[in-house]
C-alpha cells in the first residue's frame, strides 16, 4: 500500500529524497564545498573557455589552465590588496595612538596581569593553542586552494567529454537527460548572473556612499560590503554597522547616520530587487524567493535559503524535461 501510493506521486518523492539529499550536503558541506565550488566556476567560465578556443583555436587544456590561472590570480590579487589596506590601516592607528599603547604597556596593571598568565599557565595554552590552529588553518586553506584550482581546470577540460558520457548510457533516457542538462546549464548561469548583478549594485552603491561620506579606502569597504552581503539578516550591516559607530566616536555624527539611514535603505530596497531579479531570471515565482529569504532571515541561516531556492530549481528543470510526466 506504502510503495503504490509513492507510486502515484512522483514529485513528492522527489522532494523527500532532495530534502534528504540537501541535509547530507550541508552536513558535508566542508568536505564538497571545492568541488561545488569549482563545479560553479567551471559552469559560469564555460562559454569564455568555448569563446577562446574557437576564437584563438587554444587547445582545451590550455584554455582551462590559463583562465582558472587567470581568475584565481584576480580573486588573490583582490585579497591580497585587501590585507595590504588592512595592514596598513592597523599600522596608521598604531602610530597614531603610541603615546597611549606606551602607557598602557608600561602601566604596572599589564606587567601583574603578564605575570599572573605566565604564572598560571594561561597565557602560554593560548599562545599554543593559536599557534596549533594557524599551523592547521595554513595547510587546510593551501589544500582547498589546490583542490578547487585543479577540479575547476579538469571539468572545464572534460565538461563537454563528461556529459556525453552520461548521455551515451542513458539508454532510452537519452534524449531526456539531454534535456534536463540544457536546461539546468541555462538557469544555473542566469541564476548566478542574477545574484552576481546583485552583489554589482552593493558593490557600486556601496563605493558611492563610503565616498560621499568621507570614509578612506572606499573601494576596499565596497567590496568587502559585497562579500558581505552574502549573509542573511545582517549582510553590507557588518560594515555599515560599525563604519557609522566608529564615525560617532568621531564625532562626526552626519557619516554615521547616513551609514545607518542608508544601511536601513539597503535592507529594504533588497527585499524588494531580490525576488524580482532571482525570479525573473529563474522562472521561479517572486513569492517563493521572499519566502525563502524570510525563513533565512527567521532561522539565521543561509543554507535555508540556499534550500528554498534550490529545490524550486532543480523541481522546474525537471518538470520543464518532463520527468514527473507518466510514460
Amino acid at each position: 500500500m506504502k510503495s503504490r501510493f509513492f507510486a502515484d506521486k512522483p514529485r513528492l518523492i522527489f522532494f523527500l529524497c532532495y530534502t534528504l539529499l540537501y541535509i547530507l550536503a550541508v552536513k558535508a558541506a566542508v568536505y564538497v564545498l571545492p568541488f561545488v565550488l569549482a563545479m560553479l566556476l567551471a559552469v559560469v567560465m564555460k562559454p569564455l573557455f568555448d569563446y577562446l578556443r574557437r576564437r584563438f583555436r587554444f587547445r582545451s587544456s590550455f584554455a582551462a589552465t590559463s583562465l582558472t590561472l587567470l581568475v584565481f590570480g584576480a580573486l588573490f590579487a583582490i585579497v591580497g590588496f585587501l590585507l595590504f589596506l588592512a595592514i596598513r590601516q592597523a599600522a596608521g592607528l598604531l602610530t597614531d595612538n603610541r603615546e597611549v599603547i606606551s602607557e598602557y604597556i608600561r602601566s604596572p596593571k599589564l606587567t601583574d596581569l603578564l605575570k599572573e598568565n605566565l604564572m598560571s599557565g594561561n597565557l602560554l595554552t593560548a599562545v599554543s593553542a593559536a599557534a596549533q590552529t594557524l599551523f592547521q588553518a595554513v595547510p587546510a586553506v593551501v589544500t582547498f586552494v589546490v583542490i578547487t584550482f585543479v577540479t575547476t581546470v579538469f571539468l572545464m577540460h572534460h565538461l563537454d567529454g563528461i556529459r556525453d558520457r552520461l548521455l551515451s548510457r542513458a539508454g532510452e533516457y537519452r534524449f531526456l537527460l539531454g534535456r534536463v542538462f540544457h536546461i539546468a546549464y541555462a538557469m544555473v548561469r542566469k541564476f548566478l548572473r542574477s545574484y552576481l548583478i546583485l552583489y554589482a549594485i552593493t558593490f557600486i552603491e556601496a563605493a558611492l556612499i563610503f565616498y560621499l561620506t568621507g570614509t578612506e579606502y572606499p573601494l576596499a569597504f565596497a567590496f568587502i560590503t559585497a562579500v558581505a552581503d552574502i549573509l542573511p539578516v545582517l549582510g553590507p550591516g557588518i560594515v555599515y554597522v560599525p563604519l557609522s559607530i566608529v564615525f560617532i566616536l568621531q564625532k562626526n555624527y552626519i557619516a554615521g547616520v547616513i551609514l545607518l539611514v542608508y544601511f536601513l535603505l539597503t535592507v529594504i530596497l533588497r527585499q524588494i530587487l531580490e525576488p524580482r531579479i532571482v525570479s525573473d531570471s529563474v522562472k521561479v515565482h517572486p513569492l517563493v524567493v521572499l519566502a525563502a529569504i524570510y525563513f533565512s532571515i527567521v532561522s539565521m541561516n543561509i543554507w535555508v535559503l540556499f534550500y528554498v531556492i534550490s529545490v524550486f530549481m532543480v523541481f522546474r528543470v525537471l518538470n520543464s524535461a518532463g520527468v514527473f510526466e507518466k510514460g
